[in-house]
C-alpha cells in the first residue's frame, strides 16, 4: 500500500513521492475505495506493508481507516506481519499508539546515515539525535523493527557506516542496506555528484562484516536479519509470490502470468485508481524469476523453477552455467544454483549471462 506524501523529498530521491499534503484526505479516500473494490476481496493475506513515502506523515487516523478497509476486504491471519515505514522526524507517541492499535507488528523507520552533514547534504529532515529518539519511543511498544542505510552518499565514510550499523544494531532485528543510486532528474543528479563505485563495493564488504558480528545475517543481497527476523512481505517479491498493490504507482502480481500497475501521476489516481493490467511473456516471466531468486542467498530452488517452467535450469543453461560455477562465481549442489557469496554485490554481471535475450530466447 503506497503512501506518496513526505514532509521533504530527499535529494536522491526518484520514487512518486509529493510534500504537498493538500490532498492527502481525497488520497486516502481514493485508496480506500480501490482497497474495498478489490476482486480479490475475502482472499487470505498474511503480510501488509505499508510504505512509500512517509506514512507516518499522514493525518492522525489515516492509518486506522486504511487498516480498516484492509480488514473489512481480505481475511487478515492471525500471525500477520503488518509493516509500517516512517522517518524520525514524523513519529510522535500518537502515531506509535496508532500503529500498534492498528495491529502493526513491524516498523521500518529510515536512517540512511548517522551522521548530520551527510544527512543534510542529501536533504533528510531528521538528525542522528532524532533517530534515536524515535527509536527509544518506538520500542516501548511491541514492534519488531528494521531500518535502512544508504552507502555512498556525499562525504561518508567507514566511521559513519560504522556508527550506522552500531545505531541500528541497537534497535533493529532487521536492517537494509542499499548502495546509492544517482537517478536522473533528482537535486543530486542535477548537482553533478557520482558515488565511486569502487568504494562503495568497499563501504559494503565492509556493512556485511559489521552486521554479521552484530548477528544480522545476509538473506538478499540489500537486507540483513536476526535469527527468525527476515521480513516474510520482501520474500514474497523475490520468490514471485501473489500480492496486491494499491495506491499511486503501486503494482500487483497474480503470481503467474499478469501483472497490473497504477498510474505515477496522484491527481490521475485519485480521479480514477483503477489499474492496468498486462501479460507477462515467457522470456519476461523467466527473467523476472532468475534475477530475483539469485539476488537471495539461498538462491534458485531448482525443483520449483521445473515445476514451474516444465524445464530444468541446469539443462537451459548448460554451458554458460558450467562456466560461471568453474570460475567459482555460482555455487550449486543439485538442488540451489546461488551466487557465490563473495560476489554478491557485484551479482549483476554474473545475472545477465544467465538471463534470455529479446531477439532469440536463448541464455
Amino acid at each position: 500500500i503506497h503512501i506518496p506524501f513526505c514532509v521533504s523529498k530527499c535529494k536522491y530521491c526518484a520514487f512518486v513521492s509529493v510534500s504537498d499534503l493538500s490532498s492527502e484526505h481525497d488520497y486516502i479516500d481514493a485508496l480506500i475505495g480501490e482497497i474495498v473494490s478489490s476482486p480479490l476481496r475475502g482472499a487470505s493475506a498474511d503480510s501488509v506493508y505499508i510504505g512509500g513515502g512517509t506514512p507516518s506523515c499522514l493525518y492522525r487516523g489515516a492509518l486506522s481507516e486504511i487498516t480498516a478497509a484492509v480488514r473489512d476486504t481480505f481475511d487478515i491471519s492471525s500471525d500477520v506481519e503488518f509493516t509500517v515505514e516512517c522517518n524520525p522526524d514524523s513519529v510522535d507517541r500518537e502515531f506509535a499508539r496508532e500503529c500498534s492499535s492498528c495491529g502493526v507488528t513491524r516498523v521500518s523507520m529510515g536512517l540512511q546515515s548517522s551522521d548530520d552533514m551527510v544527512l543534510r547534504a542529501v536533504g533528510r529532515a531528521h538528525s542522528a539525535a532524532q533517530y534515536v529518539k524515535a527509536a527509544e519511543l518506538l520500542r516501548e511498544f511491541p514492534f519488531d523493527m528494521s531500518s535502512d542505510l544508504i552507502l555512498g552518499l556525499p562525504n561518508q565514510d567507514k566511521s559513519d557506516v560504522a556508527r550506522s550499523i552500531d545505531t541500528i544494531a541497537e534497535y533493529c532485528t532487521h536492517a537494509s542496506v542499499y548502495a546509492l543510486s544517482v537517478e536522473a532528474g533528482t537535486p543530486l543528479y542535477k548537482s553533478g555528484y557520482s558515488p565511486n563505485d569502487d568504494y562503495v563495493a568497499d563501504l559494503y564488504d565492509y556493512a556485511y562484516g559489521l552486521l554479521r558480528s552484530r548477528g544480522l545475517k545476509r538473506y538478499e543481497v540489500s537486507n540483513f536479519a536476526a535469527d527468525g527476523k527476515q521480513s516474510r512481505h520482501n520474500k514474497k517479491y523475490w520468490e514471485c509470490k501473489p500480492y496486491s498493490g494499491f495506491g499511486v504507482a503501486a503494482h500487483g502480481y497474480d503470481g503467474k502470468s499478469t501483472r497490473y500497475a497504477h498510474t505515477d501521476d496522484l491527481k490521475s489516481y485519485i480521479a480514477d485508481p483503477r489499474p492496468i493490467y498486462y501479460a507477462l511473456s515467457d522470456r519476461d516471466k523467466y527473467n523476472e524469476y532468475v534475477m530475483l531468486g539469485l539476488r537471495t542467498e539461498k538462491g534458485i530452488d531448482c525443483s520449483d523453477f521445473s515445476e514451474r517452467f516444465g524445464y530444468s535450469f541446469a539443462d537451459k543453461n548448460s554451458e554458460v552455467l558450467s562456466r560461471l560455477i568453474s570460475d567459482g562465481y555460482i555455487v550449486s549442489d543439485g538442488k540451489s544454483i546461488r551466487i557465490a557469496p563473495q560476489y554478491m554485490f557485484v551479482m549483476n554481471g554474473i545475472i545477465e549471462q544467465l538471463m534470455l535475450d529479446e531477439v532469440s530466447g536463448n541464455a
